[in-house]
């Protein structure tokens, strides 16, 4: 997100005040919108894993797996796709 200066937020908010979000700049036309902070569409980890069992269930094992050792580094995984394993 771009910060305006002072002079710059003066114009925006007289377009605003005057309830016509919209003006030409440079030949195009451009309308101003506010948004929230917060999209209602953004979610936490644990709410998109209560709303998804499959998710849920891959999370767990992927625990499971890592508590039991059953994992490779990220450098094994390469070497084994070098080498044709994978």
């Amino acid at each position: 997100m771009k910060k305006v200066d002072a002079q710059s937020a003066k114009v925006l908010e007289e377009i605003i005040r005057e309830q016509d979000h919209s003006f030409e700049l440079n030949g195009q036309k451009f309308k101003i919108i506010a948004i929230d902070i917060k999209d209602d569409t953004e979610t936490t980890v644990a709410e998109d894993v209560e709303r998804d069992p499959e998710l849920k269930r891959k999370l767990l094992q992927s625990k499971k797996d890592i508590e039991e050792g059953n994992y490779f580094t990220s450098e094994e995984m390469r070497e084994m796709i070098r080498s044709g394993q994978v």
